[in-house]
């Protein structure tokens, strides 16, 4: 009876710990050597690699970055990256392929209506672009030794590290086009302050 029972006990404990590491995102060996399974590895983990992910190219969001390396989808989720930009905005133009270069996975918020840039002074407290948030930390202007500053700090690699598959998210308006309705930042030249001014170095 006592063998049933451990037989039954051993067999209930496997299968637990199988279940664990199917669901497992990642395998690494931890300080002492020994190999662990999970979703969340440690700080002094080593030889992290991903387990049971598939590519799935599109947006920055959780499905596109079930294929990121360990290290690029920890910056992403502690520090996301918005980038804002505008058409007309001439210093957005290398902004966007700094991050590009990087491979620095970017959410875009273009400010071309009056409600965007109304939404955009209430974000930023200005109307300079680029602005890029990386986390909590906000830069008005595009200063590529600050951005790459910011970008270390929040722990992003050095190079790019997303898979070939990747696609760039398409930009989208600040405000969501239902309240932005078609109202074009045409300003007349006495509405020339209300149009968002392009970053100057």
């Amino acid at each position: 009876m006592n063998g049933i029972l451990t037989r039954t006990l051993l067999a209930a404990l496997l299968a637990a710990g199988l279940a664990g590491i199917a669901a497992a995102q990642y395998r690494w060996v931890d300080a002492n050597g020994k190999v662990s399974y999970g979703d969340k590895p440690p700080s002094d983990a080593r030889d992290v690699r991903p387990i049971g992910l598939k590519a799935t190219p599109g947006s920055a969001g959780s499905d596109a970055m079930a294929n990121f390396p360990f290290e690029l989808r920890r910056a992403v989720e502690r520090a996301p990256v918005i980038l804002y930009t505008s058409p007309e905005c001439q210093p957005c133009v290398p902004a966007a392929a700094l991050l590009r270069e990087r491979g620095v996975p970017y959410t875009e918020r273009t400010v071309i209506s009056p409600d965007d840039l109304q939404e955009f002074e209430r974000i930023s407290g200005g109307r300079r672009l680029p602005h890029v948030t990386v986390g909590a930390q906000a830069q008005n202007g595009f200063n590529a030794d600050i951005w790459l500053s910011l970008l270390d700090t929040a722990g992003y690699p050095k190079g790019s590290m997303l898979p070939r598959s990747y696609q760039w998210p398409t930009p989208q308006p600040l405000v969501p086009s239902a309240k932005a309705e078609t109202k074009p930042a045409a300003p007349t030249a006495g509405e020339q302050a209300a149009t968002p001014a392009p970053a100057r170095r």
